[in-house]
């Protein structure tokens, strides 16, 4: 099949065309032909559109509907352009009356973009019969910050502020004479900073306040907000040590050439809508305690950063901020599961691992070459810090035996101890020193296995019905012969192989294994992790994945008998552990 071309802007005159005949719009004028509004302004080409009434009840609408550049690839623009007839305040309008008639239709028919056309119209219908029968100022409460945001064009702060019902003293920052950020205080708007501080920045005072706009006014409307008199009408109506907290504030600050405000704005749903507005060239005292003053409303969006916020927005769990976890082993697998635990909502990693990042390390790090050279914990901690607000890290370029056995108390601290060395003489001993001690938390193990064979993660020494539920590192391990080796018997490949390579002679041999496999590896060791941390999972669990084992038997290896017969979950205790007291 021919890969299809644009349509032609003939054609998408012709579309339009159809029209006239009455049936969608009524009273279509002739088409014509509209530079493209500036953000579609690269596409440099004309739109082709046409304007018509569509009448909806009582009311006239008339409507401008604009062919863009890229249709049938995106839908039609819709505009109001004039006075609904009889008068109605209409909300879901944007940028240029735009109307905002669907949010979600991205599976489109490229074959016939008469019936987009079509069922857009018919949309924009249907969407215009709920706004007469929905409560108006209701919905635009709900839409308040996509309509604040038409307002102040491109006028934004970052806000990272905590929901209260009472007004307070915020933070404001600057570059110059430019808003950077509102926060609760300076230390909150350093964690919305790459490198965690607010060097450079001049700070000034803003101020916090909570409005309840339906309860003052039944026919709210959000542009009342960016006047003097609609601000005045809603402050009047706050409860009285409500406005006693910002008279205190405007004795105090009032002074300052401008001032900033929050304001919270309950919604219909109970969650607020933050929005901003900069109070400058006030005359005859401050318009938020003296009605006679006069100044200029400068409307502001306010990009929420708050931790509540971010986090529901990007699926972590509130719940976690108090959780902390030791990770040992920064490596590959590690530094994803780093990485999805501070994304999670984790308060606080402590990062141990001894070992420097070198160039081999790049194809297969989260951190690829940004820390070259430099200490894993560190770089680890720089990128974390540079991408997830609210995370706090800490960095122990040492070996975890060490730590364990210097700062035993500090490593009771943590709610989880999480190894992904790889190191396995290291982790039997990390497992004595958990089983050596109830106090102790709980170790998650994961690791990988060569050429892509698969990965592991096992949970020990998790607490279940007051005691530790038994299983350990140390039963997946077992002599096959006296005098043997010890081997671990939940091994995808045959033990007693050596299956490190060497590129470049002695001290540069590394285990074969791709990024795809320590991401996979990383995540099913983090959702583990998770399931542990919110108290969802308390058994002692070996769980894996199997991959492909093809290029494994290809490179001359071979599979145990464990492989074959595998699943997801494995029971792996072991009768007669003598570490975690299996009877």
């Amino acid at each position: 099949m021919p890969f299809p071309t644009d349509i032609s802007h003939e054609a998408k005159i012709a579309f339009l065309e159809r029209l006239y005949d009455g049936r969608l719009l009524d009273a279509c004028g002739r088409v014509v032909c509209l530079a493209p509004p500036p953000e579609r302004r690269a596409e440099a080409r004309l739109e082709p559109a046409v304007t018509g009434s569509m009448t909806v009840g009582a009311h006239v609408f008339t409507l401008e509907v604009r062919l863009p550049a890229a249709f049938p690839r995106c839908l039609p623009v819709v505009r109001l352009v004039k006075e609904v007839e009889p008068p109605l305040d209409l909300p879901h309008l944007v940028r240029g009356n735009e109307l905002c008639f669907t949010s979600d239709a991205n599976l489109l028919d490229l074959r016939s973009p008469e019936r987009i056309l079509d069922e857009c119209l018919m949309l924009v219908r249907a969407h215009l019969e709920r706004m007469l029968e929905v409560n108006r100022p209701q919905e635009y409460l709900r839409e308040a910050f996509a309509y604040w945001e038409s307002v102040s064009r491109i006028r934004s702060a970052l806000c990272s502020v905590t929901i209260s019902d009472t007004p307070r003293e915020l933070s404001i920052f600057y570059t110059g004479t430019a808003s950077v950020a509102v926060a609760d205080d300076a230390a909150t708007c350093a964690r919305l900073r790459p490198h965690r501080d607010a060097k450079g920045l001049r700070s000034g005072s803003a101020l916090y306040v909570p409005l309840d706009p339906i309860s003052v006014d039944p026919n709210f409307r959000l542009v009342d907000l960016s006047s003097v008199k609609g601000l005045q009408k809603y402050v009047r109506a706050l409860p009285e040590n409500h406005r006693k907290v910002i008279a205190n504030f405007v004795t105090s600050h009032g002074s300052q050439p401008d001032n900033f405000v929050v304001l919270a704005l309950r919604r219909p749903e109970a969650e607020h809508a933050l929005i901003g507005v900069r109070l400058s060239a006030m005359r005859g005292g401050h318009p938020l305690t003296d009605n006679k003053a006069t100044a200029a409303v400068v409307p502001y969006t306010l990009l929420r950063m708050d931790r509540a916020y971010l986090e529901r927005r990007g699926g972590a769990s509130t719940g976690l901020q108090r959780r902390r976890v030791l990770l040992a082993g920064c490596g590959a697998v590690g530094g994803y599961i780093a990485f999805a635990l501070a994304r999670a909502g984790i308060g606080h990693l402590s990062l141990a691992d001894e070992d420097t990042f070198s160039p081999d390390n790049v194809y297969r790090h989260v951190c690829g070459m940004g820390t070259l050279f430099q200490p894993k914990v560190q770089g680890l901690k720089a990128e974390i810090e540079r991408n997830v607000p609210y995370v706090s890290v800490t960095e122990h370029a040492e070996e975890l035996g060490s730590l364990l056995r210097k700062r035993e108390s500090w490593a009771k601290e943590h709610d989880l101890i999480i190894s992904a060395m790889g190191h396995p003489t290291a982790e039997l001993d990390l497992n004595a020193w958990s089983w050596s001690s109830s106090a102790h938390p709980p170790v998650l193990f994961t690791w990988l296995e060569p050429l892509g064979l698969g990965g592991h993660a096992l949970l020990t020494h998790a607490p279940s019905h007051g005691s530790s539920s038994p299983g350990c590192m140390e039963c997946l391990h077992s002599r096959p012969y006296d005098g043997g080796p010890i081997e671990n018997r939940t091994a995808f490949a045959t033990p007693g192989i050596t299956y490190t390579r060497d590129t470049l002679g002695c001290g540069n041999r590394y285990m074969p294994f791709s990024d795809l496999d320590a991401q996979r590896t990383a995540e099913m060791a983090s959702r583990l992790a998770l399931q542990v941390l919110s108290k969802e999972h308390t058994d002692a669990t070996l769980i894996s994945w199997k991959g492909d084992r093809r290029a494994f038997e290809s490179a001359g290896y071979s599979v145990t008998p464990y492989f074959e017969m595998a699943s997801g979950v494995t029971d792996f205790r072991r009768m007669d552990c003598a570490c975690c007291g299996t009877p």
